[in-house]
């Protein structure tokens, strides 16, 4: 769906007050008095314009004096924009032109802004003459808790990017969002139980049989914790089967721009944050399934027409890529099949950080792994540690003891992986 950018106030473009000129001196203007001056930009534009209606000389010389020193102090604001305008511009060029969000983050924001924060203010409002308690009031009024909570951040963010940027003399987000803070119940922290090795076996089990396009995706997401839109990136190329590492620099998503032609829901981006950009340690036994997997890559080449060749790892039988909502429904099925706690496929990150800090790994290192600026972060926000949980390499480790030998019968919660040559000949005859 195209997006359909508002028409944007020219003068949010003019950039900063560079110099200024004043023309003369106080001046009579029918019975009152006014003073004029130029304001140069930094995009070049020049603006004639004056200040008047002042009863008396002294009062406009006073007025006078105020704005040269705001002008000094680079503090003066010399647009009255509406709050409407200023939604426009942060959204539309600030946001999606200078920080590049995503499409599903620009939705967010369209949501709140336009569905909720405009109609309450008015779209003729001035940004200026908005209050402390009226954004309060505001928020606090938002019926859904998941809208308040994105509603307080943004709020947060617009007012404070029009602060910075001269449109507005006063934050009152400052006080309101401070007051809602601490009027609300603090957020708590979503209880995500880790698996065991038997019931990781189990899931990977159940699903090699019954959702095998889910499994390469599952194993990594389990084995990597990379993220479903970094696991669906994941090329051939990207993996260093002699370091037995993984290398993440991209994602899969919608992005905002994008050709036309491409598919929307799949188009390469860059990784969400800066530190996505990482290396992660690979098991052996997962490079093995890797290898297994690029063998019926290349037999799918071979038998199916028009087959489209772009080297991902997870991919449909005729090599177009998966989006990140491809496994929502067969997840949510496996993990009832298997009898599991409930959970969403973003939980196994939080699975792979709680694992690893049990099985002591440094947190610095959990936090890079997961692609995160501040070990602190992924401590408190990743890590849940209620009772013993296991560091997924555990099951390389464990694999001698726990592999089937070829001639037994599988048992209903037995994991049986192919690694002897005579099963990787099975699986590409």
């Amino acid at each position: 769906m195209k997006i359909h950018k508002p028409e944007i106030n020219p003068t949010f473009y003019y950039g900063a007050i560079i110099s200024y000129k004043f023309h003369g001196g106080i001046s009579k203007d029918r019975n009152k008095y006014r003073f004029r001056f130029t304001l140069y930009f930094k995009s070049g534009d020049i603006c004639n314009t004056q200040k008047s209606g002042f009863k008396t000389q002294a009062e406009a010389t006073k007025a006078k004096e105020v704005l040269i020193a705001e002008l000094v102090k680079n503090e003066y604001i010399p647009f009255d924009y509406t709050v409407k305008e200023v939604f426009d511009y942060w959204l539309y060029e600030y946001m999606i032109e200078q920080k590049k969000i995503r499409y599903n983050t620009y939705q967010g924001y369209k949501n709140v802004l336009y569905n909720y924060l405009l109609p309450m203010l008015g779209e003729t409002k001035k940004l200026k003459a908005v209050t402390t308690r009226e954004l309060e009031s505001i928020i606090q009024s938002i019926p859904y808790s998941s809208v308040k909570v994105h509603s307080v951040k943004i709020v947060r963010q617009i007012f404070t990017f029009a602060h910075s940027n001269h449109y507005i003399s006063f934050n009152p987000s400052i006080a309101a969002v401070e007051k809602i803070l601490k009027d609300s119940q603090p957020a708590q922290k979503r209880d995500v139980i880790p698996y065991t090795v038997a019931q990781i076996r189990q899931l990977l089990y159940q699903c090699k049989q019954n959702f095998q396009d889910m499994y390469i995706p599952l194993l990594l997401a389990i084995t990597t914790s990379a993220r479903v839109s970094e696991t669906i990136a994941l090329k051939y190329s990207d993996i260093d089967f002699t370091a037995n590492t993984i290398y993440i620099d991209r994602q899969l998503g919608r992005a905002i721009k994008g050709d036309a032609k491409e598919n929307v829901t799949t188009q390469q981006l860059e990784t969400k944050m800066p530190n996505g950009v990482r290396s992660i340690p690979l098991p052996d036994w997962v490079s093995d399934e890797i290898i297994v997997r690029r063998a019926w890559y290349e037999r799918q080449k071979l038998s199916i027409p028009n087959f489209c060749e772009m080297d991902y790892i997870c991919c449909h039988c005729d090599g177009t890529p998966f989006h990140r909502k491809s496994f929502s429904r067969d997840f949510h099925t496996l993990t009832c099949m298997c009898g599991l706690p409930q959970i969403h496929w973003h939980d196994l990150r939080h699975m792979y950080a709680s694992v690893l800090k049990n099985n002591a790994v440094n947190m610095k290192a959990i936090s890079e792994f997961l692609g995160h600026a501040s070990p602190v972060f992924t401590e408190e926000v990743y890590v849940h540690q209620e009772e013993v949980a296991y560091d997924c390499s555990v099951l390389e480790e464990e694999w001698e003891n726990i592999r089937p030998n070829n001639t037994e019968k599988l048992g209903q919660d037995e994991l049986f992986l192919p690694f002897t040559d005579e099963d990787y000949q099975l699986i590409i005859a």
